[in-house]
């Protein structure tokens, strides 16, 4: 190489390494915007986590609520409604209880759904069918039908459920109790709109079963 080529390559090498470094920047740059954002996911207590986690269990094995119902793509024969999203169901479990049953929390109206089967009964689905999980064969104490409905009323919800909604669940196992008993001998509970009549009602959520199978588990 000449002299004056020497001249020239002396004279461009600063500007072909400035120019390198500002690429080498800017695609660090772009690097750091495009990185993805973590979300954090909701802390449960341990004794809500157990719960969930014990209501899952039961759900698809000594429940046999699996044999029904869906939640999401896990389960089995579609009996009564999916209990997540999918087979006709938009709406995860949490979003539906809040439209139908406004007065309850989530996990309150899981255990109304679990117990009192007929207390609403979701459109196309019939009444007098799904057997409630405390009676025979499942035979769920209280404290089990409090998991199951922590783990239906938890699938898919953005906020965690809390130690005071287990507290709510508990306290709904005999208010649902009693409404069933007194629907079941004719006594004063007030059905829910649609229960008993043999139709179907837009108010029901009611996940009960439909035609002649007596599954057991939540709605």
């Amino acid at each position: 190489m000449g002299p004056r080529g020497a001249r020239l390559l002396a004279w461009l090498s600063p500007l072909v390494l400035a120019c390198l470094a500002a690429a080498c920047g800017e695609g660090e740059v772009t690097s750091r915007r495009r990185a993805p954002v973590k979300t954090a996911e909701p802390t449960l207590d341990p004794a809500v986590s157990r719960a969930i986690e014990s209501g899952e269990k039961l759900f698809f094995d000594r429940a046999a609520c699996s044999a029904c119902h869906r939640v999401g793509k896990r389960g089995g024969m579609i009996v009564g409604p999916n209990l997540g999203v999918g087979d006709g169901m938009d709406e995860v479990f949490s979003a539906r209880a809040a439209g139908r049953r406004p007065e309850l929390s989530p996990i309150e109206y899981a255990v109304e759904s679990i117990l009192d089967p007929d207390a609403i009964v979701v459109p196309t689905y019939a009444p007098g069918v799904m057997k409630a999980i405390d009676d025979l064969p499942a035979k769920l104490d209280d404290q089990e039908i409090v998991s199951v409905a922590a783990y239906v009323a938890a699938h898919g919800r953005s906020e965690g459920l809390t130690p005071e909604d287990l507290d709510r669940a508990a306290a709904q196992v005999p208010v649902a109790r009693a409404a069933r008993s007194a629907r079941r001998t004719g006594g004063a509970a007030s059905p829910a709109p649609g229960a008993g009549t043999g139709t179907t009602t837009t108010s029901g959520e009611g996940e009960t079963t439909s035609g002649g199978a007596t599954p057991s588990g939540p709605r």
